[in-house]
């Protein structure tokens, strides 16, 4: 009987020695399960869910997106003349001005963004340059009008010109245009307005300074 207690003891002290041993197996795993998933959860929110709450410009493996440098805008560097509204403004004259002008003759061979001369020709064959090198910023080919961009005094020629068309018989205007406009110059004026928009013109570059 004495032999078998000591058995039977022996036994059950087994069995408590498996079972710890089982638990501190489990502790273990679990605190090595912690190890691993909390880095990856500190500043990178869930990251099984694709989130990504990291710094900006962190890239996580497996990123479909990842973070691209952003260039710095130097506002500091940017100068006047780069803005192309400011840039062309800062080259026209004060007394500039854009036109509708016509009707004129203007073939089939000029289109809008070609320069031109308006030109004058009498019934006797002579030819006047009224107003030189041109940009045709528009024609409207239903009424004869043109845009163009002319200064004080060319406005006047031209109303000089309109004025000699509609008095005088068989003058008519019409449009000239450059073949290489950046090497031709432009024609020397040779139309020579009335005297009534020849003294406004005097009156206006005494005045001027021109």
């Amino acid at each position: 009987m004495n032999n078998l207690k000591i058995v039977g003891t022996r036994g059950k002290k087994q069995k408590k020695a498996i079972k710890l041993l089982g638990f501190l197996g489990v502790a273990v795993f679990a605190v090595c399960l912690l190890i691993i998933f909390i880095p990856l959860g500190l500043g990178s929110g869930n990251a099984f869910a694709g989130e990504n709450l990291g710094p900006p410009g962190t890239d996580f493996p497996g990123d479909p997106n990842p973070s691209e440098t952003i260039p710095a805008v130097d506002n500091g560097s940017a100068e006047l003349g780069s803005d192309p509204i400011i840039g062309r403004i800062s080259t026209v004259d004060e007394d500039e001005r854009e036109i509708s002008f016509g009707p004129i003759g203007i073939g089939p061979n000029i289109q809008t963004g070609d320069y031109i001369d308006i030109r004058l020709m009498c019934a006797d064959g002579t030819d006047y340059v009224v107003v030189s090198k041109k940009e045709l910023l528009d024609y409207n080919a239903a009424t004869g009008m043109s845009v163009l961009r002319v200064h004080e005094s060319e406005l006047l020629t031209l109303n000089s010109a309109m004025a000699d068309r509609n008095t005088i018989a068989g003058v008519t205007l019409y449009a000239a245009r450059y073949v290489d406009p950046l090497r031709q110059e432009a024609a020397d004026i040779s139309y020579r307005p009335n005297e009534a928009v020849s003294d406004q013109i005097r009156g206006r570059n005494d005045v001027i300074g021109r």
